[in-house]
């Protein structure tokens, strides 16, 4: 198997205070949120934890449901992993988008995440928790590069659940490991 057919599904590692859902899309993203997925915007808390993300999470993913887009219904458990989206499966990041602006209009913004100490994380400390994760599953030996700056972290779906399980990511899909 190559590595393309290896990565053809990915699987976005939902930290405990989901920053890495909120990463922006692109041809084949992973998770929610959008281009801009800043705390403004409507209904939502400009300081929400897991619990008020995951509130959001299931009425996003409703809404896109609701316009026509096949996006996936998220897991009760904030630190899941999350079903990737591959938008050009999806119609193209036109159509994507113009469900994405819908339910924006309709749901609002995902809310800010938030650290173990309650308070809203920066793009530095979502950083930091995402080299933190990488680093825990390069000590239980997968091979896992960095993300990008500004990017969420995309994994293999053959990922050992042994290895997520072991860096405090639950909710492996059945297909993962």
């Amino acid at each position: 198997m190559n590595r393309h057919t290896s990565l053809r599904r990915l699987a976005l590692i939902a930290l405990p205070a989901a920053a890495l859902l909120l990463a922006g899309c692109s041809s084949a993203t992973p998770g929610a949120g959008g281009a801009d997925s800043s705390a403004e915007g409507s209904g939502t808390s400009a300081s929400g934890g897991a619990d008020d993300f995951q509130s959001w999470h299931v009425k996003y993913a409703e809404c896109m449901q609701g316009e026509g887009i096949d996006y996936p219904t998220p897991s009760a458990d904030p630190n899941a992993v999350s079903e990737a989206i591959n938008i050009d499966e999806l119609g193209g990041m036109d159509v994507f988008e113009a469900a994405n602006t819908a339910c924006e209009a309709k749901v609002g913004q995902p809310p800010a995440p938030t650290g173990p100490d309650g308070k809203p994380m920066t793009e530095e400390s979502m950083r930091e928790e995402t080299l933190k994760l990488t680093q825990c599953l390069r000590e239980q030996g997968v091979d896992i590069e960095d993300p990008a700056p500004g990017t969420g972290l995309a994994i293999p779906m053959d990922m050992p659940s042994e290895a997520l399980e072991a860096c405090g990511i639950s909710g492996v899909p059945a297909n993962a490991g």
